[in-house]
């Protein structure tokens, strides 16, 4: 029986799993990065008593780069599907590379298999 890393394109599949979690991570750590400017904004902005519309040019434009940052990771997560299917058609599988899978069934973020790709 073959083992996964003797499909042709094995390191291949590893490379673009890696870099598409990668962009996942990415894409949540700028979602994550402005939530906490938006916070540290409205926080300053009670502590030192500031009014309210002091900072509300500053946080509409925050919302517009939220609002792009969650478009870009639903595109994202919208490629890694496509990725999946790319992989199903050159008969890479989670079934066929079993632990060797480098994306749970679940689309949550694994590091123990991209491991084995460096």
């Amino acid at each position: 029986m073959p083992k996964p890393s003797d499909h042709p394109i094995f390191d291949g599949i590893m490379t673009i799993a890696a870099a598409v979690q990668t962009a996942e991570q990415s894409a949540d750590t700028g979602i994550i990065s402005t939530a906490e400017l938006i916070i540290a904004t409205l926080k300053t902005q009670n502590d030192h008593g500031l009014a309210p519309s002091l900072a509300e040019p500053a946080l509409v434009k925050l919302r517009r780069a939220m609002d792009a940052h969650l478009e870009g990771r639903t595109a994202i997560v919208e490629a890694h599907a496509e990725y999946r299917r790319i992989a199903a058609s050159l008969g890479a599988t989670p079934t066929s590379f079993g632990p060797t899978w480098p994306c749970t069934q679940r689309s949550v973020r694994t590091t123990t298999p991209l491991a084995a790709a460096a």
